[in-house]
Parts: structure tokens; C-alpha cells; sequence
């Protein structure tokens, strides 16, 4: 039987979370870092996908649309396809459509709805309107109303509120796309007594509050608890930033991270390259950022 992460940790004397992040690849000493990894692999040590994807919001898994499988042009295709994916740590979810249209058209819809990372096809459709179909394939919650809740927006008269501003522009700007989806804005400090009323009075329409900051969203979920919400079921909620805190929070909250480790560790390279380089050229640099589904 393939030991367990408490038991390595209980084995190297470590904490459950010590062992978390050797194994995904996080802040941990190297002397530590290599006798957690080494008892993980002396004990058949296999990780929790589906824990592990709802921690960080990935699947991990693409899926791959076929014609058929007795083309051996398929087959081959089909065989580098797995090796590749497997190479880089993912799962593939093969589906074939025998050459029909619409079961094409279905079958890369279910794909998209089981969180797909990533969908291959060589299609056998055509044209504007079946691009338009593979374009509008995100995978929609069906919420009615969104709020967005953004304390600091009170202040941007007297602070710098620059990165809370920019997240709202944003979110009007998203919400633009979809005029039937209600929309609202809680700009004060005080915010949870506007979230208080949005629920007593608006969740006969299927409703999400969307918090510029991860801090915000905890304090919603403080609240509702003491008032009697289940989240998500009576509403759903997104934080922002993904802080370190959010893993031991239940249900787990759903967030977006901005890559911190990654703007830093650029921001000391482009520095250093900016003092000693003589013909250094100033460029704007876009690091990605995550949307992290989860709870």
C-alpha cells in the first residue's frame, strides 16, 4: 500500500505542510527537500489528483478529439500525443467521433465542461460558425448576478488604489460581454453590511461576490457562516491574489494568482541587468496569471 503524506511526514519528522511543498516543488530546506522526496519514493508515494487539483484549480489533463481509430495515421498520432503529455505531467482523455458532426461538436463541448486544460482536434466542421462555437466554450456557472466588492475604492481619493482600480476596469470590462449577467459594485469599507443586504434581498437570482483581495472574500465567509450561509450554495464567492493562508481554509475559495514569486524574481533580474548592462533598453514584461477553481 503507497504511503501516505502524514505518514511521511510522521517518517521525517516534519510537518504535513513541510512535505506538501518539497513535493510541489515549494520554499523547503535542501537537506529536508531530499529526505522527504527520497521515503516518498522508497514507499511508492502516488499523489491525490483530485486533491491536488482542487488545491491549485489544474486538471492536469487535455483531451484529444480523434475521427477514428482504425486510420493508422490516428493511431500513430494518438501514441506520440500520450507520450508527450505524459513526458510533462499531463493526462490525456482520448473521444472519438466517427466522422459526424454534431457528435464532434458534443464531444468537445463535454470535454470543455470537465475542466480540460486543453482540447486537440483535428475537425471534421468548418467554418464561421463553428468557430464561433469553439470560442464561447468556456465553461459558465450559470451565475445571474455578480458583485464585486472592492473596500478600497472608498479611498482613492486620500491612498494609492491604483491595483484595486485596475481590478475593477477589469471586471466592467468582462461584464461588458455579457449584458444579461446583473452586475454591482461595493466600493466602502464597510462592505459587508452591503453584502448583507445583496443576500436578504437578491438571491432569488443566482449570485457570486467577486473580492478585489483573498481578504475580503475570508471575511465574507466569516460572516456567512455566523449568519447562517452555505457557501457555495446559497452564493458563490472568488477571491483575489491566492495568500499562503487560503490552504487551510474549508470549503477551499477559489482565487486568482497573480504570480508573486514570479514578479519578484523577474523584477530582481530585470534590475540587475538594468545596473550593469550600459545598453539596457526599459520593456514592459506581462507575466500570466491563474485562476485557481476551486471550492
Amino acid at each position: 500500500m503507497a504511503i501516505t503524506v502524514n505518514q511521511i511526514a510522521e517518517k521525517c519528522g516534519v510537518s504535513r505542510t513541510t512535505v506538501l511543498r518539497a513535493l510541489n516543488g515549494g520554499s523547503v530546506s535542501k537537506e529536508t527537500k531530499e529526505r522527504i522526496l527520497q521515503v516518498a519514493k522508497d514507499n511508492n508515494y502516488r499523489p491525490n489528483l483530485l486533491a491536488r487539483s482542487l488545491n491549485h484549480g489544474r486538471t492536469m489533463s487535455l483531451g484529444v478529439v480523434t475521427i477514428n481509430i482504425e486510420n493508422m495515421y490516428f493511431v500513430q498520432s494518438l501514441n506520440t500525443i500520450n507520450k508527450e503529455a505524459d513526458k510533462r505531467g499531463y493526462f490525456t482523455n482520448i473521444v472519438v467521433c466517427d466522422d459526424s458532426l454534431e457528435w464532434e461538436k458534443k464531444l468537445i463541448q463535454g470535454l470543455a465542461e470537465r475542466q480540460m486544460e486543453g482540447i486537440l482536434i483535428n475537425p471534421i466542421n468548418k467554418g464561421e460558425s463553428f468557430e464561433q462555437f469553439l470560442l464561447s466554450l468556456h465553461v459558465s456557472k450559470d451565475y445571474e448576478k455578480i458583485v464585486f466588492v472592492c473596500p478600497p475604492l472608498e479611498m482613492k481619493e486620500t491612498q494609492n488604489t491604483y491595483t484595486h482600480e485596475q481590478r475593477e476596469l477589469g471586471f466592467r470590462a468582462a461584464m461588458g460581454m455579457y449584458p444579461d449577467v446583473e452586475m454591482n459594485v461595493i466600493g466602502r469599507e464597510n462592505f459587508l453590511q452591503d453584502v448583507q443586504s445583496v443576500c436578504k434581498d437578491g438571491l432569488n437570482k443566482k449570485t457570486a461576490f467577486l473580492c478585489s483581495g483573498d481578504s475580503y472574500a475570508l471575511m465574507i465567509m466569516q460572516w456567512a457562516a455566523k449568519a447562517g450561509y452555505e457557501i457555495p450554495k446559497d452564493f458563490g464567492l472568488m477571491g483575489f491574489d491566492d495568500i499562503s493562508v487560503l490552504q487551510y481554509i474549508s470549503p477551499k475559495l477559489t482565487t486568482v494568482s497573480t504570480n508573486v514569486e514570479g514578479v519578484a524574481a523577474t523584477a530582481v533580474v530585470e534590475l540587475i541587468q538594468q545596473i550593469e548592462s550600459e545598453d539596457y533598453s526599459p520593456k514592459s514584461i506581462y507575466l500570466n496569471h491563474k485562476i485557481l477553481d476551486r471550492d
